[in-house]
């Protein structure tokens, strides 16, 4: 019986023992990060036992149909907005450009350009875009194609008049400067009061409701997306547009983009923001297109036909030949053999040059 009991005490002293050299299920253990899987990592130390918590994963976007690519917010509407910019010196460096989907950019007057920045919908404009400037005709008639909202700060006689003949959807910067707009204090004071007006996304998009402005349009983008590439060598290129002014294309092989420059004949510079970013495009298509002055204004602007012609796009390090056409229904750019143009997933930089420059500029 003595015997008995002292096994059975024995048996329950070690089972005592071994119990103490291990912990119970769930206990935290003093040290690192002990275990991984399924996506949870276990914590240990000190405080009480924690499981981390998966990644969040990344909010679902809808795809941009002016760069093909999927970067619209969730259930987001479609309907572009489209910002006159100015681009002669004193314009620049500008603000927000860098953040547009789509460019269109032409003579305006005295061999100078203009910008019409093109936003997929207003809620993508940045915080501070800017100088926004005044309406020319050949934008008013490309937003009226597009269907988009048109923001700009007053306009040459024949801009104003074609945005009431075609009842264009704008925001006119002179009627909601302080409210919609705002003037730089320190661009007012540096360059002139034309040079200073800015805007933004939440202040468009409040402009918008308030003038119930429709925020949706079926009008679809004027080119497809794929690749495509063309027959002709083009990682540089020279567009002459007057004695004052060229832009200058550089694509960059392993980024698949084409570099912007502003410059003269003898000079160039990068086309670089206030925050130093530089403008770059996947694509960049050149329309050209009869121009004529127009005339009977203060100011002598300039005007293009823009109904139907030639030009060529430029994408992956190559170029081809395209067509497109014009309407108040639509923009489009088409293949040289009729089919709707096939585009690079991203940017788009168009340039509107007068078809008798056509000659001048330099593909290599």
């Amino acid at each position: 019986m003595k015997c008995m009991i002292r096994a059975l005490l024995a048996a329950g002293l070690a089972a005592t023992l071994l119990t103490g050299c291990s912990l119970p299920t769930g206990s935290p253990v003093s040290g690192e990060e002990v275990s991984k899987g399924g996506g949870q990592s276990t914590i240990t130390g000190n405080s009480s036992s924690q499981v981390r918590e998966p990644e969040p994963t990344q909010p679902q976007l809808d795809l941009n149909p002016l760069t093909g690519v999927y970067d619209l917010a969730k259930g987001a509407d479609y309907r572009p907005l489209a910002a006159m910019i100015g681009n002669n010196d004193r314009s620049r460096p500008q603000f927000g450009l860098e953040k547009a989907d789509l460019y269109f950019e032409a003579e305006t007057e005295g061999g100078i350009t203009r910008i019409m920045a093109v936003f997929a919908n207003a809620s993508r404009v940045p915080e501070q875009l800017g100088p926004i400037r005044s309406a020319r005709t050949p934008f008013v008639l490309l937003a009226q194609s597009m269907d988009v909202i048109y923001a700009h700060c007053g306009g040459s006689v024949h801009g104003l008049a074609a945005i009431k003949d075609l009842k264009i959807n704008d925001i006119e910067g002179l009627i909601y400067d302080g409210t919609t707009y705002w003037r730089d204090a320190e661009l007012r004071k540096k360059k002139g009061a034309e040079y200073s007006m800015m805007t933004s996304g939440e202040l468009l998009d409040k402009r918008i409701a308030a003038k119930k402005y429709k925020t949706t349009t079926s009008r679809s983008a004027p080119y497809v997306f794929g690749e495509k590439e063309g027959g002709q060598s083009a990682v540089s290129l020279d567009v002459y547009i007057s004695r004052l002014q060229k832009i200058y294309f550089r694509y960059n092989e392993q980024e698949r983009l084409y570099y912007k420059y502003n410059g003269t004949s003898e000079k160039n510079e990068p086309h670089t923001m206030t925050n130093g970013v530089q403008l770059t495009a996947a694509n960049v298509i050149l329309m050209y297109d009869h121009l004529y002055k127009e005339t009977d204004t203060p100011v002598t602007t300039y005007g293009f036909d823009l109904k139907s012609g030639g030009g060529s796009l430029y994408s992956g390090g190559t170029g081809r030949p395209i067509r497109w056409t014009r309407t108040a229904d639509g923009l489009k750019f088409m293949e040289a053999d009729g089919n709707v143009l096939s585009v690079a997933p991203g940017k788009t930089y168009v340039v509107l040059i007068r078809d008798d420059y056509a000659g001048n500029t330099v593909i290599k």
